[in-house]
C-alpha cells in the first residue's frame, strides 16, 4: 500500500557508502527509506514490513539481485523493484525485464532514480 505523504522504500546494496548515499539523497526527496546489505536481510524485510517499491542493486554476494527478486515475488504482495547494476548489458536488462523490474545503469544522477521511483508509483513529477 503506497503511503502518500511518505512512499516507502527499502534499498538493497552490499555497497554501505553507496547504500548511505542513496538512504540520504532519497530521504532528502520526501521518501522513507529502509536499507539492507545483503538479500537475505531484504526479503526479511519485505516479509516483516510493506515496502511501495524496492530499489536493488544486481550485483551482491550470495543472492544476486535476481535471486533476491525472485524470491520476493513468491510472497503475496511483492512491491515493485528497480535494479540498480554497474554492468549495462542487455542480457541483464532482458533478465530484469523479464522480472517486471526497472532498470538503471550505474552511474546515474540521483535524479534519474527519483524520476523512475515516481514513475513506478504513478508519482507526480516532483518539482524544484
Amino acid at each position: 500500500m503506497r503511503s502518500v505523504e511518505c512512499p516507502t522504500l527499502l534499498v538493497v546494496d552490499d555497497e554501505v557508502q553507496i547504500l548511505e548515499l542513496l538512504h540520504l539523497s532519497l530521504t532528502a526527496r520526501g521518501f522513507c527509506v529502509t536499507t539492507a546489505t545483503s538479500g537475505q536481510e531484504a526479503l526479511a524485510a519485505v516479509q516483516r514490513d510493506r515496502f511501495d517499491l524496492v530499489v536493488m542493486d544486481v550485483l551482491m554476494s550470495p543472492w544476486d539481485g535476481f535471486d533476491t527478486a525472485r524470491r520476493m515475488q513468491e510472497l503475496s504482495g511483492c512491491p515493485p523493484i528497480v535494479f540498480l547494476s554497474g554492468v549495462s548489458g542487455q542480457a541483464q536488462q532482458e533478465i530484469g525485464a523479464r522480472l517486471g523490474a526497472a532498470y538503471l545503469t550505474k552511474p546515474f544522477r540521483p535524479s534519474q532514480l527519483v524520476e523512475i521511483i515516481r514513475r513506478v508509483l504513478n508519482l507526480p513529477p516532483q518539482t524544484s
